[in-house]
């Protein structure tokens, strides 16, 4: 005879649900009721979600029944997208932006597949998530797993992967999971409310023809090893709000940035909670950066505060300087820790903690 079992579990965002549910209950059906339940997650397939116990890598098997996996009212179960392999890297000739209309906003496709939607509690679907709309004008009418490009001999590609929440093409509707070309220029929209972006992919850039040197080009210096972290002074001059820096190699078409003599910079991760994050880059794409959980990446990073640490640029003196921005589990610079509100410079290679666990490196 089936008997209730009395649950916790967490759906996205919605955590710490309490559920009773029959011993008989297959971990399919579970998942059909959880769909019946939220009407904002898509049920057009219960193949893309999966149930895990809390803290563990492997799925429960989805036909088994709740009594065969010996599920216990003090386990925790958590409901969220089957976890994907991690996401596939893309040459730099191949990156592209996408530019959100009504902000001027850019995000940047470094990978594929780059998914289009918003943030949940799953590390792998925000490691994916290239397009977090969530901060954007209508950014919550757009589903949290909407869409995402991908790339196949040199073309890029839309998909459409949200039941009942359109995509369009330049005001043509895609089907759900069709997949079609995408070009640069083109207008992408989601959502009901029509949050509207374009595409942008890189031209190839010309080789510059150089001419000949009637002399040896003179020594390249060597240079300086970097100074032990020190404070700057707090007169020092502050890098305006709009500076940004250039896009990275290759011409976008279009007037999407125009900074043809700013800096290229970018965090890559050196030690993190999970392997698939270590090598990761995070773009700084306007001065002053903010590193923190609301970057996807770093969201399941629980020693890092929503706005842990600041990134500035001054490019009158081509200095980059970090302030801890009064972070619960403070800064370090090559291991030493800093005082909060007081910019430190930083250069090339410098290696930035975040509490104990994230560590962070400057390239330029």
């Amino acid at each position: 005879m089936s008997e209730y079992i009395d649950v916790k579990i967490d759906v996205f965002e919605h955590t710490d649900q309490r559920a009773r549910i029959l011993d008989s209950l297959t971990v399919n059906g579970l998942i059909d009721e959880i769909l019946k339940e939220f009407d904002d997650i898509a049920a057009d397939s219960t193949a893309k979600y999966a149930v895990y116990l809390k803290g563990m890598e492997r799925p429960l098997n989805p036909t088994s029944t709740i009594l065969e996996l010996d599920i216990q009212p003090q386990d925790e179960l958590v409901f969220e997208y089957k976890r994907q392999t991690i996401r596939e890297m893309l040459p730099m000739q191949q990156y592209a932006v996408l530019r959100e209309e009504s902000t001027g906003k850019t995000f940047d496709i470094q990978w594929q597949p780059a998914v289009i939607g918003r943030p949940t509690n799953e590390a792998d679907h925000n490691i994916m998530l290239a397009v977090n709309v969530q901060l954007i004008p209508n950014g919550m009418t757009i589903s949290r797993k909407h869409a995402q490009i991908t790339v196949s001999e040199n073309r890029y590609y839309l998909e459409n992967l949200a039941e009942n929440n359109p995509v369009y093409i330049n005001s043509k509707e895609v089907p759900l999971n069709a997949r079609r070309e995408i070009k640069s220029g083109d207008k992408l929209s989601f959502g009901r409310n029509k949050v509207t972006m374009t595409f942008l992919a890189q031209q190839p850039s010309k080789p510059a023809v150089r001419e000949p040197r009637s002399q040896p080009a003179p020594p390249v210096a060597q240079q300086a090893p970097a100074r032990p972290a020190q404070a700057v002074p707090q007169s020092a001059p502050t890098p305006p709000p709009s500076f940004m820096p250039s896009a990275p190699a290759g011409n976008y078409e279009g007037t999407m940035m125009g900074m043809d003599q700013t800096v290229v910079s970018f965090m890559v991760i050196e030690r993190a909670t999970t392997k698939e994050q270590v090598g990761q880059r995070i773009d700084m794409v306007a001065y002053p950066f903010t590193l923190g959980r609301t970057i996807p990446i770093l969201s399941v990073e629980h020693e890092v505060s929503r706005r842990h640490a600041e990134v500035n640029y001054d490019p009158g003196t081509k200095m980059f300087t970090i302030t801890d921005l009064k972070s619960t589990n403070g800064v370090t610079i090559e291991g030493t820790k800093i005082e909060p509100n007081r910019p430190y410079e930083i250069r090339a290679g410098t290696r930035v903690g975040l509490g104990q666990t994230i560590i962070l490196r400057l390239e330029v």
